[in-house]
């Protein structure tokens, strides 16, 4: 049925209207960012990781350190609201993450530091044992 159709019969451009109107009230779930980039390396004796997380107060993010596991989540929502608008769509204010690693060796969770800078988390991790280089040896089958 053409638009033009439904405005000259039962009232169909009434429904489709509706329809519209409750598409763009939806209320949209917060974004979840289960893939948050991160790098992680080794500096100093210590496990580095990197996390973007933009937006959020350090109060926001948890870092909690189980053997060699480390999860790192946060949530994230902004009270300000612009009152001279309607909201289609509000996820920039919004969301959260949840990662986890595994490394290859115990974590010392007394030993572990965290930082926010402009966006970036930083935590580094001290092994329980140091990280020493082990040379491989190579044989042919």
């Amino acid at each position: 049925m053409t638009l033009m159709k439904a405005r000259e019969g039962n009232g169909d451009l009434a429904l489709l209207d509706q329809m519209f109107d409750s598409f763009f009230d939806w209320q949209l779930p917060k974004p979840r960012f289960n893939n948050a980039p991160l790098d992680l390396y080794e500096k100093d004796g210590k496990y580095v990781i990197e996390m973007a997380a933009p937006g959020f107060d350090p109060k926001e993010i948890n870092v909690e350190v189980s053997g060699g596991t480390v999860t790192i989540s946060g949530d994230h929502t902004d009270r300000f609201e612009r009152r001279d608008v309607r909201y289609h769509r509000r996820e920039m204010r919004h969301g959260s993450f949840a990662r986890t690693v595994t490394l290859p060796q115990d974590l010392d969770a007394n030993a572990v530091s965290a930082t926010v800078d402009r966006g970036v988390l930083k935590v580094e991790l001290t092994p329980t044992k140091p990280i020493a280089p082990r040379k491989i040896e190579v044989r042919s089958a």
